[in-house]
């Protein structure tokens, strides 16, 4: 039996239809632009609504029963346009669905190693959630055998406390040696990178057709959890050597096209959560970045980034122009990592290093954010440096805040 089939059974032109929800409001309220063409748009959609009921089309199913599936379905382009979403997915998404859960504000980000200790250590006044991370291999030891054991647990004690949870399947390591990936997919779809830790061959049509059966599982289980907020990938950036981009058939269009298919494919089997999406680099064509956001945008998925270091020149110049372009059009996230407690003013301030306040600050102000992640860093490195809790007077202080 086949686990699940991703269907593509017409996919839209680049010059489609464009309709955006914008899921901006903090009343939830929803804004849906149309252009002159939805006539055509409409009639696409009863065909293949037609066509599903009538049996043209493969319902998507699951089997959790170890398996190995072929990557039957999903593709890769070479093309300089990046494929449109699926078109069945577009279908079961709807602008109800896709604000049903929507609670922005401060949340503590924590590590994957970190137990209901650090949870409710969490849990203060100002927070409204958790971010925390599950390594792919946990969640998914063995084809298709999955443990979600531990995300249940922490949503018990989520709910517990009136605290959301966004849970981030974590598929690639910064330390040497080390991988997030199944160990069925280490020896041919795990590769190392430049700082030294590994990462899954994302562009991948296999590691696509894996990553859509593990968020169709997580999606069955826990989209309509009251307390999951939503789910969340990591960083874009994959630092392979040009070395390894080209023996392992590396291309940024390639690269391009399986983040669009498996973020909209993700938002369809989390049709109720929030979907996040950290962007900050794209190898070989950093433009890459906005047609991923452009092809993303309609269906409600959030955009951030992993940093928020204001005085860094390769973030301002890369990856920040991207909020400001799309801050009428997406919610966004920003996150506090471990760098930001420690990042200094690249010019004459009052303190060494950018303050707490000045940091949520410039998230709010500039770059336009609805969630902050704070990285529950326990120590101050340098020691005259910040830590997470030089965060939570800030977080009290300002528990709900509206992005400029």
């Amino acid at each position: 039996m086949t686990d699940i089939a991703i269907l593509t059974p017409h996919q839209l032109q680049a010059h489609a239809t464009r309709a955006w929800i914008d899921t901006r409001s903090m009343h939830n309220s929803i804004t849906l632009r149309i252009d002159t063409t939805i006539l055509s748009r409409i009639l696409l959609a009863a065909a293949l609504l037609l066509q599903s009921l009538t049996g043209c089309i493969e319902v998507p199913s699951i089997n959790t029963a170890s398996h190995t599936p072929t990557a039957q379905g999903i593709t890769a382009s070479r093309s300089n346009t990046p494929a449109a979403p699926s078109s069945d997915d577009a279908l079961e998404q709807t602008p109800d669905q896709a604000t049903s859960k929507y609670h922005p504000g401060h949340y503590i980000a924590l590590n994957d190693w970190d137990g209901p200790t650090q949870m409710l250590q969490a849990v203060r006044p100002g927070v409204t959630g958790i971010h925390k991370r599950y390594p792919w291999k946990v969640l998914e030891p063995t084809p298709g055998t999955y443990d979600f054991s531990g995300i249940e647990a922490d949503l018990t004690i989520a709910a517990d406390h009136g605290m959301q949870l966004v849970i981030m399947i974590e598929d690639k390591s910064f330390a040497r040696n080390v991988r997030m990936t199944p160990p069925y997919l280490w020896e041919k779809y795990t590769l190392p990178y430049i700082d030294g830790g590994q990462v899954a061959k994302r562009w991948d049509p296999y590691v696509l057709q894996r990553m859509a059966l593990l968020t169709s599982a997580l999606g069955a289980a826990f989209d309509t959890h009251p307390s999951l907020e939503g789910i969340a990938f990591q960083e874009s950036a994959m630092g392979f050597t040009p070395e390894i981009q080209r023996a392992s058939g590396y291309t940024p269009e390639r690269y391009r096209d399986a983040l669009i298919t498996m973020l909209t494919t993700t938002k369809s089997r989390f049709p109720r959560s929030q979907v996040f999406w950290y962007m900050n680099y794209l190898e070989g064509r950093q433009a890459y970045i906005g047609d991923v956001a452009e092809a993303i945008a309609p269906y409600g998925i959030v955009m951030g980034g992993p940093d928020i270091l204001p005085d860094s020149w390769p973030l301002n110049f890369h990856s920040y122009p991207f909020y400001t372009r799309f801050k009428d059009r997406m919610t966004l996230f920003g996150a506090v990592q471990y760098d930001s407690y420690k990042h200094q003013h690249a010019s004459a301030s009052a303190t060494k290093y950018w303050t707490m306040q000045e940091l949520f600050a410039f998230g709010r102000d500039q770059l336009h954010l609805d969630y902050i992640f704070w990285t529950r860093k326990t120590r101050s490195i340098p020691e005259d440096s910040y830590n997470w809790t030089n965060a939570l007077p800030v977080i009290a202080a300002n528990p709900v805040f509206r992005p400029n």
